[in-house]
């Protein structure tokens, strides 16, 4: 056995020694690796008194009795440390069977990262929340698979201390943070984070719950609740209604929005009242747009002024049914969505929401809407003769 291998196990063995006498804990790989340096120390031995024996500096028996007890000596660590090494293998095995079987049933996804930050473990769920596979996800690091781009700097640095020490801000508690979807869509989690040491480095346990539903209805609740507050404080039905718009508008991220009155006489809808942000291309379109009128069935308004159900269309500019809309092309409103004021069950007017972004359908808002469309549809009427 070269001297260098004989050093190297003796220096092993010795250090095994010390830490067994220490409160240091050993993973089971580097208790198997010191019970396989041990037995070839012992083998070494063998071999020196082999040498021994044949320079004439040991008698028979003794190197006889020495060498059986030796062999066997070497035959009980090896078998020790192949024991050990056979152990750890299905400890992992096993905990990894019982995280995979125990999350397969949960709804929320289960992702563990290991100490480098990429994911080794990933259910079912994370698939239906986010959209990747299991074989897609794992050894991806987490955060440029799951995290926006705007808040990964801040999650990779949390990381580099929890690696450390297994502490850190946000180990051990329930944080809401952004999430991303497979499709490049922001979604809202809820998760909790927890660490654990494996082979002394610590990995990270995260439970992540998709709360994108129960957000957009709460807002959806302090919209109308916030709507309700607008018509009470107004000195007038005029007064109420632009307030009524411009909530919508700035909770809601709309550039603007308009009001057209139920003229039964005429038997069209005219603009009542408008809101928009400061844009000089919106402003204009709505100032040249109080002399257009809308029968029933005509254009987005028209439609659901005689439906008496809303409408929502991402890209008007793609769409048919807004061809007569009063912000063509050059303007560069896309999303559009227009939804009933009624009042004793029939529609007295319409609101009409416009952006410059594409805007898909959200349930939860156009429930909102609804909701807020009655509660503006039975001020107006117990206020009827003071609509300006």
């Amino acid at each position: 056995m070269p001297a260098s291998i004989e050093l190297a196990s003796l220096l092993l063995l010795l250090v095994g020694i010390g830490l067994a006498f220490s409160d240091i804990r050993l993973s089971g790989w580097v208790l198997g690796w010191i019970l396989l340096s041990g037995a070839l120390l012992v083998q070494w031995f063998r071999s020196v008194l082999s040498y021994s024996l044949e320079r004439g500096g040991a008698g028979a028996e003794l190197y006889q009795a020495a060498d059986e007890w030796m062999g066997l000596g070497f035959s009980l660590l090896i078998v020790a440390s192949m024991y050990m090494m056979r152990e750890v293998l299905a400890r992992h095995s096993m905990a990894e069977e019982r995280l995979r079987v125990i999350s397969a049933a949960a709804q929320d996804a289960v992702v563990m990262m290991d100490n480098k930050g990429k994911i080794a473990f990933w259910n079912d769920a994370g698939q239906r929340i986010f959209g990747h596979t299991g074989e897609e996800a794992r050894g991806k690091k987490l955060h440029e698979l799951i995290i926006p781009a705007q808040h990964r700097t801040e999650f990779e640095r949390n990381f580099i201390d929890f690696r450390r020490t297994g502490k850190g801000p946000v180990i051990g508690s329930t944080l809401e943070l952004a999430g991303l979807r497979k499709d490049g869509v922001e979604i809202v989690v809820e998760v909790s984070i927890s660490g654990v040491s494996i082979d002394s480095k610590w990995h990270a346990i995260c439970i992540f719950r998709d709360v994108t539903e129960r957000k957009r209805a709460e807002k959806a609740t302090a919209l109308v609740d916030a709507t309700a507050r607008s018509i009470d404080g107004a000195d007038s039905p005029s007064a109420a209604v632009r307030e009524v718009i411009r909530v919508i508008c700035q909770t809601q991220k709309w550039d603007c929005g308009r009001f057209l009155r139920a003229d039964e006489a005429a038997g069209v809808l005219r603009l009542d009242e408008y809101w928009s942000t400061a844009d000089g291309a919106i402003e204009k379109c709505l100032s040249g747009a109080h002399g257009v009128t809308y029968a029933p069935g005509e254009g987005m308004a028209g439609k659901v002024w005689r439906s008496g159900q809303p409408l929502w269309i991402p890209d008007i500019s793609k769409d048919a049914r807004a061809l007569t809309a009063i912000f063509k092309a050059e303007s560069g409103v896309r999303g559009a969505f227009v939804f009933p004021v009624t009042a004793a069950g029939k529609t007295i007017g319409v609101f009409a929401f416009n952006s410059r972004e594409l805007r898909e359908p959200d349930t939860q808002q156009m429930a909102a809407f609804q909701a807020i469309g009655s509660q503006v549809g039975g001020y107006l009427q117990r206020r009827r003769g003071d609509v300006a």
